[in-house]
């Protein structure tokens, strides 16, 4: 299925999110690269919408383009999410979102579908599948006082199997 087949023009993607599906990308990449496994953006791309169950990058953009929070108000308890936690691409539910006392930093925990290795060693692992994380307004992982760091990242808002 490709943007034309679903009568959508390159005027009608919102570009916000195509630069957060472009981010995205950037951060796989770089995690891919970290791991000795060189890629193309172009690759990166085609990975990242796959791994978010979408044939390739045009149609990723073209159906996600009104799941992507932009903002933490977005989120909400119960939703489903893709993002990213510690290089992993993830999916699963929101638990809760609550404000920090630092300003713009929220506290959220989530369930994920899968769980995932935490432990960067190659003699022993940690499997996490519930985690509390600090995020942005704009849903990017941040530390304690607000500056950027590594952590969970909620890229996009899954539909359910109900299709809500």
């Amino acid at each position: 299925m490709t943007s034309n087949s679903l009568n959508i023009s390159r005027a009608d993607i919102d570009t916000d999110a195509t630069e957060q599906f472009k981010a995205q990308a950037k951060r796989l990449r770089k995690a891919l690269a970290a791991r000795d496994v060189s890629i193309s953006h172009a690759g990166s791309l085609e990975l990242l919408a796959q791994s978010h169950g979408f044939r390739d990058w045009n149609t990723a953009v073209a159906m996600a383009r009104r799941n992507i929070p932009t903002n933490v108000s977005d989120l909400g308890i119960g939703k489903r999410f893709a993002g990213s936690y510690l290089g992993h691409a993830v999916t699963g539910l929101i638990r809760s979102v609550t404000a920090t006392p630092t300003p713009g930093v929220f506290r959220v925990e989530v369930h994920l579908d899968e769980p995932v290795d935490v432990v960067a060693s190659k003699r022993f692992s940690g499997y996490r599948q519930r985690i509390a994380s600090r995020i942005n307004e704009h849903c990017e992982p941040v530390l304690v006082n607000g500056m950027a760091g590594p952590g969970l990242s909620i890229d996009l808002l899954l539909r359910d199997q109900d299709g809500q």
